[in-house]
C-alpha cells in the first residue's frame, strides 16, 4: 500500500499527522515519444514526424517510475493513440497509453497525465484500477534507488544515490533539457504535505 513516508525519521506518518504548506515550484511539460509501429518504422522520415505526448508535472523526478500515461476516453485528440505505447525518457521504459475518466480532466493542461503508482495517491488508485506495475524509486532515507537508471536513445542514464526531490530533480531536468524534451516551464505554487513530527516534506 502507498503510505506517507517521512524520509528524515524513516517512518510512515498517518494522514492526520500531516500539514500542508504552499510551495513555490515549477510546472514542467515533458515530451514522451510515442512508440512507432512496425509499419510506421518502415516509412521514411519524410513521410511523418515523430509524435509526442506532452505531460506536465511538478515532480519530474517521479517520471523515472512511470508505468503508464493516461488520456480521457472521450478526448478526440488522442483516440488514434488508444492501445499504443510511449517510451519514458531517460529510463527507456515502454509503457501503455491508457484511458481513464477518473484521473484525467481533458480540459486541464494537455489532457495527458503521467501515472506513477508508487509515488502519488491518485496514480496509485489508477494503477489498482488498471493493474499497473508499481516501481518504487525511494531508499528509506529519500535517495533514488536502483530503479532510477536506464538507457534512452542509446545512452545510459543513472540517478541512483541522488536526493529524490532535489539533486535528482535537477539532474533529470538538465538531461531532459539537453535532449530537447522540455516543452514548457511555468512557475507554479502547489501544496506539499509535511510531517508534523520532523517538519520535512513527506514522500508518498
Amino acid at each position: 500500500r502507498l503510505v506517507n513516508w517521512d524520509t528524515h525519521l524513516q517512518t510512515a506518518v498517518a494522514d492526520d499527522e500531516i500539514y500542508h504548506e504552499t510551495v513555490k515550484g515549477q510546472m514542467t511539460s515533458i515530451r514522451y515519444p510515442v512508440e512507432k509501429t512496425k509499419d510506421e518504422r518502415r516509412k521514411t522520415e519524410d513521410e511523418g514526424a515523430d509524435e509526442y505526448l506532452i505531460v506536465a508535472t511538478t515532480r519530474p523526478e517521479t517520471m523515472l517510475g512511470d508505468t503508464a500515461v493516461a488520456v480521457h476516453p472521450d478526448d478526440d485528440r488522442y483516440k488514434h493513440l488508444h492501445g499504443k505505447h510511449v517510451i519514458v525518457p531517460l529510463v527507456g521504459r515502454r509503457i501503455p497509453i491508457i484511458t481513464d475518466g477518473l484521473l484525467v480532466d481533458p480540459s486541464f493542461g494537455t489532457g495527458v497525465v503521467k501515472v506513477t503508482p508508487a509515488h502519488d495517491p491518485n496514480d496509485y488508485a489508477t494503477g489498482v484500477r488498471h493493474g499497473l506495475e508499481q516501481i518504487n524509486l525511494l531508499t528509506p532515507d529519500g535517495n533514488v534507488n536502483e530503479n532510477g537508471a536506464g538507457e534512452f536513445m542509446g545512452k545510459a542514464y543513472s540517478y541512483v544515490g541522488l536526493k529524490f526531490a532535489s539533486t535528482a530533480r535537477q539532474a533529470v531536468l538538465a538531461d531532459l533539457e539537453a535532449l530537447g524534451l522540455i516543452a514548457d516551464v511555468k512557475v507554479h505554487e502547489h501544496e506539499v504535505g509535511h510531517s508534523d513530527r520532523s517538519k520535512t516534506p513527506i514522500e508518498p
